[in-house]
């Protein structure tokens, strides 16, 4: 693949991982209105993401009319024709047969090697003669989501295992070749299996944390990502490649501003698994942010500028609302509380 074609076909895999997400939370992939903003945010990114994406919903829509027994058949042929393709194919459900069907449309049609086709019709190769068979490895995926204050321990295919955080979206796609994992929103804390020869990878936003056999904790911001390591070592990448030991920790925001630091250790990283939140010089902001995914409560600033606020310290999700009536006593500012609305002024 060129480098281009390598770009092409990661958007591809977040467009359908999109639609996995709107499947999952019954959202209808036609009604953007209703789309969560971490999509949004992802469409408006870049003007490719949006085309890729309604080419995705085009693919999705037709694929919703094949039945299991049709895709079981089809990943058996593809399966035939290409050595290197997934050997254990499954029953899927009807949404699970959808998304793999899914991808394999993508990886072929990216190659020109076939046409898209309704079920009654067979796969046909098109007329390119210089096409290489298309790899198409995908052996395991899935999409996991919480709650508000709700925590969920995940064993994932290869053992590996994730502890999902509050009102987390997690998804999951692994192949022969690789394991790869889009944070959409939220915190998790990864321990991972040993595997030589297929990366671990971590993906939110434009940053990506890889590892091999380690555990490590990411925490997704609206405009930044947390990694500590608590075991091994990782890799976080966006503009450029930070190497991470155990005990030490990175926050990388969306300007690619980087900020490193010592990892909270074992005890303090997985606290949130406790119910106690624990921050060590984080933005404001940050924490209002993980606030947010802990309890229904609602918080306002009356200045932004209070988000660039410092704040060192620990509290229970249970003891939210007492926990912003004490930042009077920490910052010039008013609490004002109206039922679950609070907003913090400025003095």
């Amino acid at each position: 693949m060129t480098p281009l074609s390598d770009d092409l076909a990661i958007i591809e895999e977040q467009a359908a991982d999109w639609l996995l997400v709107l499947d999952e939370q019954q959202i209808s992939p036609h009604d953007s209105t209703h789309y969560p903003q971490p999509l949004n945010a992802w469409l408006a990114e870049d003007p490719l993401h949006s085309d890729v994406f309604n080419n995705m919903l085009e693919l999705w829509t037709l694929s919703a009319q094949l039945d299991d027994d049709y895709v079981t058949q089809q990943l058996a042929q593809l399966d035939a024709q290409n050595a290197t393709a997934a050997t254990d194919i499954k029953p899927l459900s009807k949404r699970r047969a959808q998304s793999w069907y899914l991808a394999i449309a993508a990886t072929l049609l990216l190659v020109g090697l076939v046409t898209f086709m309704a079920p009654e019709q067979p796969l046909q190769q098109a007329p390119v003669a210089s096409a290489k068979p298309a790899t198409v490895d995908t052996v395991y995926s899935e999409f996991f989501q919480t709650k508000v204050n709700e925590h969920r321990t995940i064993t994932l295919d290869d053992n590996s295992q994730v502890d999902l955080g509050a009102n987390s979206q997690l998804a999951v796609r692994y192949s022969n070749t690789s394991r790869e994992l889009l944070l959409y929103q939220g915190e998790a804390l990864f321990s991972v299996s040993k595997d030589k020869q297929r990366p671990f990878i971590v993906r939110y936003q434009n940053n990506q944390v890889e590892a091999l056999g380690t555990v490590f904790n990411v925490r997704a911001n609206p405009a930044s990502i947390r990694v500590d390591v608590l075991e091994g070592r990782v890799a976080v990448t966006q503009q450029q490649a930070i190497k991470l030991t155990q005990g030490q920790a990175v926050e990388v925001t969306q300007q690619g501003k980087v900020t490193r630091s010592k990892a909270q250790g074992e005890a303090l990283t997985m606290a949130w698994q406790k119910g106690y939140l624990v921050y060590q010089n984080a933005e404001l902001g940050n924490v209002l942010s993980d606030v947010s995914r802990y309890s229904e409560i609602k918080v306002k600033l009356s200045d932004q500028r209070l988000a660039k606020l410092t704040y060192n310290g620990t509290f229970l999700t249970t003891e939210i609302g007492d926990w912003l009536n004490s930042l009077e006593k920490i910052y010039p500012i008013t609490v004002m509380q109206k039922g679950e609305e609070y907003t913090l002024v400025a003095n």
